[in-house]
């Protein structure tokens, strides 16, 4: 839903997930990209938009899979340091990295206060392959049903609270100042929340684009949700 109110309203590029290992092996045999630092090349040539505006969407598991490609001795493993590990000059560092892979930095940060459902949600379009919704561009049908798995809902539980801890381990250290957003006040007021940040990258707030993706929650959604909170709190107590 951002990613696409960021690219349609024109001039701000279009802000995919260039550097995430499930969609970077398209994008590298697309663009004959060899190795990370072609890919990089490559990636500022062909999705720079006309304007010199280059956007992408980032987890924190991007940033540590990056880091450790290009430098393996100074960077950790991905998802082998909690944020409580991790000390200043690690996040300095990674500063570092970022800063000379996507120079001229303008930050949007989006987290979404309700974590469990997060992971619900992640759960089932892992299992369905469909991760999102939008009406009338030919819906993809569901790969196949998705299970309760309480195992997996909450390894996405500790992933989802693991990232947003380290983007704001990051922004404190770095001292960086992005632009914040709340995933449910994004679906409570689009446009509301939409046309503060356009204003901020530089566009007429109040020419915010229709928004195309729908809700994808559904009963089954919810009756995960409850599950996981009623068998998480009978095993923990």
């Amino acid at each position: 839903m951002l990613g696409e109110a960021i690219h349609f309203s024109g001039g701000l590029g279009c802000p995919l997930e260039y550097l995430h290992r499930g969609f970077r092996p398209y994008f590298a045999a697309r663009w004959n990209a060899s190795d990370l630092d072609s890919y990089i090349a490559a990636m500022h040539r062909w999705r720079t938009d006309p304007s010199g505006v280059f956007s992408i969407k980032l987890f924190w598991q991007d940033v540590e899979e990056m880091a450790h490609e290009r430098a393996p001795d100074l960077f950790p493993a991905p998802n082998t340091l909690s944020p409580d590990d991790s000390n200043d000059a690690l996040y300095r560092s990674y500063r570092a990295l970022l800063a000379d892979i996507l120079p001229a930095q303008t930050l949007v940060s989006l987290e979404r206060r309700d974590i469990v459902r997060q992971a619900v949600s992640g759960a089932i379009a892992t299992q369905t392959g469909r991760w999102r919704s939008i009406p009338d561009t030919g819906r993809r049908e569901a790969e196949t049903v998705a299970e309760y798995d309480y195992d997996l809902i909450l390894r996405l539980v500790s992933l989802g609270r693991d990232s947003t801890d380290h983007w704001r381990r990051y922004f404190q250290v770095t001292g960086a100042e992005p632009h914040h957003l709340v995933y449910e006040d994004m679906v409570q007021d689009y446009a509301g929340t939409i046309a503060p940040l356009l204003a901020t990258l530089g566009r007429p707030r109040d020419d915010v684009p229709p928004q195309r993706t729908t809700k994808q929650s559904d009963r089954i959604a919810e009756a995960m949700v409850l599950r996981f909170l009623r068998d998480h709190a009978a095993r923990q107590g």
